[in-house]
């Protein structure tokens, strides 16, 4: 027996209207699109605060904050404020590069280095960090100047002997 199609609204029907537009179309329509908008960030997080990235920093304070680097992964879903499969995306990578390890189920070990030391840029490394800008600076300013002295060789190539008269 084949499936009914449903329409937009989840109603059984042939499927959307056909004088109604969904999708990115609708977002374009004034009145649609302030719709899709309303629906679509009403009480959600603002985009940087769901990213993985920002979930990876905020994981990786709770595994600082952990006895023996042991974190329940129920708990860090609760703490974080997002589905278990989040927390899963981040201890897939972690485990693949063998910075954690599953003790259970639900439980992950920080088996890295210590966390403590490799969260925090040393001052050599800051040192080195300022040192490596200022270098950038001034190979971006050398290689103006070398193109610019190019430029001005190729108009005027009777430069090649500037001393030595043309004699006729």
């Amino acid at each position: 027996m084949p499936r009914e199609k449903l329409d937009q609204d989840g109603r059984p029907g042939v499927g959307p209207d056909p004088g109604v537009r969904v999708g990115a179309a609708a977002a374009a329509t004034p009145v649609a699109g302030l719709e899709f908008a309303a629906k679509s960030m009403k009480g959600r997080k603002p985009r940087y605060d769901g990213s993985l990235v920002q979930l990876t920093r905020r994981f990786m304070d709770l595994v600082k904050a952990a006895p023996h680097g042991v974190l329940d992964l129920n708990e860090v879903s609760r703490l974080l404020g997002v589905r278990k499969r989040r927390v899963y995306d981040i201890t897939n990578v972690l485990d693949g590069i063998h910075l954690v390890q599953k003790r259970s189920k639900n439980h992950i070990q920080w088996v890295g280095s210590d966390i403590k030391h490799i969260t925090k840029r040393t001052p050599e490394q800051q040192k080195l960090r300022d040192e490596l800008r200022d270098l950038t600076t001034v190979e971006a300013a050398m290689d103006e100047l070398i193109k610019d002295c190019a430029h001005q060789l190729q108009k005027e190539p009777e430069w090649k002997y500037p001393l030595l008269k043309k004699t006729a």
